[in-house]
């Protein structure tokens, strides 16, 4: 059983590529595969492993002077569900392409899941806002929240009107696990809306379903971007299934790649379509496979996964 780790923190880093390089071989030597991102913001990063060299690598960042009390969200996978290593410098640890626009040290207050599930409870009037993307949303989101109109994270600065109408209204906004709230909160903070209502949800989804599961108020699963696709929110029987098959509409949460090579849609699909349509998310692309010189690699039917967030 591999162990599986979701963390960020927001924290200026004066020498990013100096800790790049010891980041780097600190995985390496603990044989630690997925994403790290770093740069002068702080890191954004996800990490799969054996449980040993899993804590190991938590008691390395919980004793660096810039990393230490991550909020880690821990998972289980029974195979480690990424390919390889990446620790890398980018301009941003989450992507909205609009860095100019916003200042990321105002952003919205943090809730923690306790208060914002006590508030789901009590029926507190609040705005819910999910700010992953719409392929995210499909497979499980929180009651009452709208339909995100995002492929790409970065496109939320063009969605910022749907808004309009709760801009004076409390908001609290959710990702899978806190970090694209971080941003999110100072864009929407920045083009008008009132920091005193706007709160984003400490943790993400992943901390609230890890004590709220079962008695929550989140539906489906959660979207995850690594060889998994997605994760539980808890007994499946209870959260329910929220998405529904590309071709019959039927209730499905199971995220496939087409099998064309040269189609790039993810789409959800039931066993029974995906035998019909032989793992194709069209009539066009399962005659375009007929060709095998055209099919994907199966390795790749269910380990490729784009429109990832960065």
């Amino acid at each position: 059983m591999y162990h599986v780790i979701l963390f960020y923190k927001i924290q200026h880093i004066q020498h990013p590529e100096n800790e790049i390089k010891l980041h780097r071989e600190i995985c390496r030597a603990l044989q630690l595969k997925g994403r790290v991102i770093m740069n002068e913001d702080g890191v954004n990063g996800i990490v799969g492993g054996t449980e040993t060299h899993i804590a190991m690598y938590r008691a390395y960042m919980d004793g660096h002077r810039l990393f230490k009390k991550i909020d880690f969200k821990e998972s289980l996978s029974t195979f480690n569900p990424f390919p390889n290593l990446q620790v890398k410098y980018r301009k941003e640890i989450i992507t909205t392409s609009s860095r100019e626009q916003f200042n990321l040290q105002n952003r919205g207050k943090h809730v923690s899941r306790d208060t914002f599930h006590q508030w789901l409870v009590d029926g507190e009037p609040m705005v819910l806002v999910d700010m992953r993307n719409d392929y995210e949303w499909a497979i499980g989101r929180f009651k009452g929240t709208r339909q995100p109109r995002m492929k790409y994270f970065r496109e939320l600065i063009e969605t910022l009107g749907d808004y309009a109408d709760v801009k004076d209204k409390k908001m609290v906004m959710y990702c899978t696990g806190g970090v694209r709230c971080e941003p999110a909160s100072a864009i929407f903070i920045a083009n008008g809306f009132q920091q005193k209502n706007v709160y984003q949800l400490e943790g993400g989804i992943v901390t609230y379903a890890e004590k709220y599961g079962n008695e929550g108020f989140y539906e489906g699963k959660i979207f995850m971007f690594d060889d998994r696709m997605a994760i539980p929110a808890g007994d499946e029987s209870i959260t329910g299934i929220c998405g529904n098959c590309h071709h019959c509409d039927a209730p499905c949460d199971i995220y496939r790649n087409c099998s064309n090579r040269f189609c790039n849609t993810l789409f959800l699909g039931c066993k029974s379509c995906t035998q019909m349509f032989e793992n194709t998310c069209s009539v066009e692309c399962k005659e375009i496979v007929q060709n095998i010189v055209n099919l994907r690699p199966v390795s790749a039917n269910h380990v490729v996964i784009p429109h990832r967030n960065k």
